[in-house]
């Protein structure tokens, strides 16, 4: 079917805002932790089906524990045939779980233009856009030729245990987008994360001891010690030319930089809480890289950094794990992007100039510093892009208590997605 000016206002001005209200609200309500999301699985299912999809259900396992699971629902607007097909993904576990709250976290206060609760924006936001969207359409009578696929995944938290359970199940689109809270900015382009893990280590040495005993000590603290003032602080974009090999890229501005996660040493004479020995530290920190970075190159950037103390420091003992066990599939994703003249990203510029009367932001800063499931799938090779309601540089920290959202971003996020839909799937 062709673009007509009548039927694409058509289709936006069936995004209302009552529907999005109700479809937030009621989804803020619903408690649905990390592999715990069965209820609002169930209720987005449901909705689903109800407004025309073809919904199938599919059961996922939790990647570190094999008899939990857990459920999430594929609904398919299909096609008519000929035409690409999309995915508009976006997950039902909150991002932000924490203490401090001042109003309910499952009440979904409205109040002055804002949605309060948890998951307002990361990510139950985005996932009620995306369904209000494919409403829309079905609605206004529009019929599409590609497929239209909504997947509210599970374990966005595990490393978007969700997003590669879809995948693994088959599920493939031509395009995607990510529904991520980017303050309805459109991410082509967005940092990957690397997690790092080095062990120090040193024999036990009391306050008596030989020469040849002390030339051969250095404290494991302070080995970690030395490696985080060559690293920089936390936060610190870390300078070209330096340690690390990058291409600064100009929509990451401030990036590649790290944070210094956790550090565990032991003491023989006190409680031991992790099996670790005395004799070692742990220090795990992770990398955000920009496009063109990979694992191997950031590997190959510790292994010269630690063998450059080890050259001024003999005693210096280090083991080296890139990435850290246990993230290998999880927090280790690529950087992500997508050209800005890619149909994916002019088709939403174009629905966000539309829906919200002002000209799109397209680039890496509404989502600077994030990684979400849409780098799972451009790595999958899914052209995908970033776009949600909400915007955490309102906050004071984050992750934070009181997440909120403007009702009215939510349902300019909704008009956006609904008019790249119908331009893209037709």
């Amino acid at each position: 079917m062709p673009m007509t000016r009548d039927l694409t206002d058509s289709i936006l001005g069936r995004v209302t805002d009552e529907q999005v209200l109700a479809l937030e609200q009621a989804a803020i309500r619903i408690p649905s932790t990390t592999f715990e999301e069965q209820r609002i699985a169930d209720h987005f299912a449901n909705y689903m089906s109800n407004i025309g999809l073809k919904v199938e259900m599919l059961e996922v396992t939790h990647p570190a524990k094999p008899g939990k699971k857990t459920r999430q629902p594929i609904g398919r607007l299909a096609g008519t045939g000929g035409g690409p097909s999309l995915m508009l993904n976006g997950h039902m576990d909150p991002g932000v779980e924490m203490s401090g709250w001042t109003v309910d976290p499952y009440g979904a206060k409205f109040e002055d233009g804002w949605v309060w609760g948890m998951g307002a924006h990361d990510d139950k936001g985005g996932v009620v856009a995306a369904i209000c969207a494919v409403e829309a359409i079905v609605k206004s009578g529009a019929r599409l030729n590609g497929d239209v696929l909504v997947c509210p995944v599970v374990a966005h938290k595990l490393g978007g245990a969700g997003t590669r359970a879809l995948l693994k199940h088959g599920v493939r689109t031509d395009l995607a987008i990510n529904m991520e809270h980017s303050a309805n900015t459109i991410a082509s382009v967005c940092v990957g994360v690397v997690m790092i893990h080095v062990k120090t280590r040193a024999p036990e040495l009391f306050f008596r001891y030989s020469a040849e005993a002390k030339a051969a000590y250095w404290n494991p603290i302070e080995q970690q010690a030395e490696i985080i003032r060559r690293i920089g602080s936390s936060l610190d974009p870390i300078p070209p030319g330096g340690w690390l090999t990058f291409t600064p890229h100009p929509d990451l501005p401030g990036f590649p930089t790290h944070t210094f996660d956790t550090m565990h040493k032991e003491h023989y004479y006190q409680k031991n809480y992790t099996g670790m020995s005395s004799r070692e530290c742990d220090l795990l920190f992770q990398i955000r890289t920009v496009p063109g970075q990979t694992v191997a190159g950031v590997r190959a950037d510790m292994i010269r950094l630690l063998d450059g103390i080890k050259k001024e420091y003999p005693a210096f003992d280090y083991e080296l794990t890139v990435p850290a066990a246990g993230t290998e599939e999880g927090w280790c994703q690529d950087p992500m992007e997508v050209p800005r003249t890619h149909p994916l990203v002019t088709a939403l510029a174009e629905g966000q100039r539309r829906a919200s009367a002002t000209e799109p932001v397209v680039g890496g800063w509404g989502r600077l510093g994030n990684v979400g499931d849409g780098n799972i799938l451009q790595e999958a090779g899914i052209p995908t892009v970033q776009y949600g309601a909400g915007d955490i540089r309102i906050y004071k920290e984050w992750p934070t208590p009181d997440e909120r959202v403007p009702l009215a971003d939510l349902v300019t996020a909704a008009r956006a997605v609904a008019y790249a839909t119908y331009q893209l799937c037709s």
